[in-house]
C-alpha cells in the first residue's frame, strides 16, 4: 500500500503551519500528518480486504442512502486511532461513530471530518470509485488532506500551502479555461429534494449539457474532486453534499491550483451542502455563470 504519501504533507514552506495553539491544546500539524497517513493506510487495507467480499448493506434514509459494516469499520478505526493521539480535537464522522457530543459544528477548533467510505453505493455494486476521505480543519479552514482509493491505487495528500501529491507526486489541475472544453462531474442524486429541487436538478444538467464539452458523475462527490485535482476533469458542481463529502476535496483541489467557491460565486461554505470546484478560476466563474437560473438551497449541515 502507498505509505510514503505523508512525507508529502510534513513539507513545510513559510506560510504553513507547523504548531497552533488554541484555546484548548496546542496542535502539533507535523505529528497530525503523520497519524493521520498511517491510519488512512490501515483503512485502506480493510477496504480493499471488504473489496474480496460479497457487500452486506443496511438502508438509512432510503433505499439510495446505503452503509455497510466496512463504513463502520473505517470510521471507528480513524476516529479511534486519531483520538488516541488527539483526544482534545473535535470529530465529525458520516455514520456518527465519533459520538453525539460532536454534532456537525465547524468552530475555530481544530477538527477531523471523516468519510469512511464515500460512494458506499458503488462499493456495494462493486464499482471501484469509492474512496476513504479525512480533511483536518485548524480556525474553520482546511489543513490537511488525504482521500485514498485503494482499489485504483490512487492516494492524493495535501497541506495547506505545500501542494497536492498523487502517489507521491506533485500534481497540478488542467489548468482549462473554456466551459465549452471542458469535463465537468455533476452528481444526480435527489435525496430528500423538492419537487421543485428536483426540477431545478435537471435545468442546471440540461444546461452544462449544452455549455460543456462534455459531463460526467462517478457518484462519488469526493472522488469528482480528486479528478479534478488530477487535471482528469476540469470541473466539478454538487448540490446537497455533506460537509465529509467536500471537507478534504477542498484543499485538494487548492493546492493542485485550482478553485473551490459556491457554486452561486463567493466562498465555499462546507456546511451549506453546496460546492463548485473548477481547475482555473475563469472556468470557476463561467460555471457560476450557467448556474445562475437554477441555484438550489437545502438546511445545512450544521442545522440538521
Amino acid at each position: 500500500m502507498l505509505r510514503f504519501s505523508w512525507r508529502q504533507l510534513l513539507r513545510l514552506e513559510s506560510a504553513s503551519i507547523k504548531r497552533y495553539s488554541t484555546a484548548n491544546c496546542v496542535v502539533d500539524v507535523d505529528e497530525c500528518a503523520k497519524q493521520s497517513c498511517e491510519l488512512v493506510d490501515q483503512a485502506a487495507e480493510l477496504l480493499m480486504e471488504a473489496n474480496k467480499k460479497i457487500r452486506v448493506f443496511e438502508a438509512k434514509t432510503s433505499n439510495q442512502d446505503l452503509v455497510t459494516a466496512t463504513d463502520r469499520q473505517i470510521e471507528n478505526l480513524l476516529v479511534k486511532g486519531l483520538r488516541r493521539e488527539f483526544p482534545d480535537h473535535v470529530y465529525i464522522g458520516e455514520e456518527g461513530t465519533s459520538g453525539a457530543s460532536t454534532g456537525r459544528k465547524l468552530t475555530n477548533e481544530p477538527t477531523w471530518i471523516i468519510d469512511p467510505i464515500d460512494g458506499t453505493m458503488n462499493f456495494v455494486h462493486g464499482f471501484h470509485y469509492s474512496c476513504i476521505s479525512l480533511g483536518f480543519w485548524l480556525n474553520k479552514q482546511p489543513e490537511l488532506a488525504i482521500c485514498s482509493c485503494p482499489v485504483l491505487q490512487l492516494k492524493l495528500t495535501a497541506r495547506r500551502n505545500c501542494g497536492c501529491y498523487l502517489n507521491g507526486r506533485r500534481i497540478r489541475t488542467s489548468g482549462q479555461t473554456e466551459l465549452s472544453r471542458a469535463l465537468i462531474m455533476h452528481e444526480l442524486h435527489a435525496l430528500n429534494m423538492t419537487d421543485d429541487h428536483k426540477d431545478k436538478l435537471w435545468a442546471i444538467t440540461v444546461d452544462l449539457y449544452r455549455t460543456a464539452q462534455a459531463i460526467r458523475s462517478t457518484g462519488s462527490g469526493v472522488m469528482d474532486q480528486v479528478l479534478v485535482a488530477m487535471g482528469a476533469a476540469d470541473g466539478y458542481v454538487e448540490f446537497l453534499p455533506h460537509c465529509w463529502d467536500i471537507a478534504a476535496g477542498t484543499l485538494l483541489v487548492r493546492e493542485a491550483g485550482g478553485v473551490v467557491m459556491d457554486p452561486a460565486g463567493g466562498e465555499v461554505d462546507i456546511m451549506s451542502r453546496r460546492v463548485l470546484a473548477a481547475a482555473t478560476p475563469q472556468l470557476g466563474c463561467r460555471m457560476v455563470q450557467v448556474l445562475a437560473a437554477n441555484q438550489i438551497y437545502h438546511k445545512r449541515d450544521d442545522e440538521l
